[in-house]
């Protein structure tokens, strides 16, 4: 009979490299991982892995149930965590990277610390927010799109059966590290623009531009990007804007004023490549209270932006 812990000695054996290894982590004994890699075989009707001398390894069909086995033993962690959490209320929200974002959460949770509350905040790229929503991991996604992907962007939505609803457009900048020798300038000049170095999140919403167009007194010129650093990382990114002469292209939102790492934006301009920023919730269902009610708050803090 086919038994989920099979799947975990599978996924163990495997990063180890050794059945005898496994079965320590595993607090068990190397006759029992072995028995449950001998049954598991026999349940996919092939061998999965190839035993040799110094150890373990994964043969072809091995890797492809290793792969599910992993987003198995994953949901199941989850269902743990949920059933764990049922008698409390948790509100679960992804998020584009942005200390825009992040400086309102804080407000927001300030304002809402004495309620029994529990939040999950998630950062990811939009595709992953998206596949994470559909996976119902997350129950509200705020997110920036570049207004020239929406029709690629709209499929996407179908597919996952998720909605966008827009709340603001946002004006693409470049802003200069403190480390900048024109940190603070209002504009740039051709070859000011060419010698910049950029620090760029991982699958951020600005890297599927290459070119831009920044506007100067002197009309529009072309800023070809030398992204020289690409980071999932906040603080990497807030460390180079602090210490370096990298730059960065955002949105006019990166920021408040008052806690601002950089200097105001050098403003930036393709064409269809306005930024559209909003929230993401799933098809034909009504956010939470506490998820609407921070979307309510986001509304009045760009109103009086």
């Amino acid at each position: 009979m086919f038994n989920i812990k099979y799947l975990e000695y599978l996924i163990v054996s495997a990063d180890m490299g050794s059945f005898s290894k496994a079965a320590a982590v595993l607090y068990t004994t190397q006759s029992n991982i072995s028995k449950g890699i001998k049954l598991l075989e026999e349940y996919v009707g092939d061998r999965l892995f190839v035993r040799q001398a110094k150890g373990i390894t994964l043969t072809p069909q091995g890797k492809h149930v290793y792969k599910y086995a992993s987003r198995i033993m994953e949901d199941m962690g989850a269902l743990r965590d949920f059933t764990k959490n049922s008698e409390e209320q948790w509100i679960h929200i992804a998020t584009n990277p942005s200390s825009w974002v992040a400086d309102r959460f804080v407000d927001f949770y300030d304002l809402h610390r004495q309620e029994d509350l529990h939040w999950q905040i998630f950062t990811a790229s939009v595709e992953h927010i998206m596949r994470r929503m559909a996976d119902y991991k997350d129950e509200l996604g705020l997110i920036y799109v570049m207004e020239g992907k929406r029709a690629s962007f709209q499929y996407m939505l179908s597919r996952h059966h998720l909605e966008f609803i827009p709340l603001t457009r946002a004006e693409p900048m470049i802003y200069l590290g403190k480390g900048h020798p024109l940190f603070g300038a209002a504009t740039l000049g051709e070859e000011e623009m060419r010698g910049l170095r950029f620090v760029q999140g991982y699958q951020d919403v600005f890297s599927q531009s290459d070119d831009w167009k920044i506007r100067g007194e002197t009309g529009e010129r072309l800023a070809r990007r030398d992204v020289a650093v690409v980071t999932n990382s906040d603080y990497i990114m807030e460390r180079l804007l602090l210490n370096s002469q990298m730059a960065n292209i955002s949105t006019d939102y990166l920021t408040d004023d008052e806690h601002r790492i950089v200097a105001k934006g050098i403003p930036l301009e393709q064409e269809n490549d306005e930024v559209v920023f909003g929230y993401l919730k799933r098809e034909k269902e009504e956010l939470g209270r506490w998820a609407e009610e921070f979307i309510h708050y986001i509304q009045g803090a760009l109103a009086a932006h």
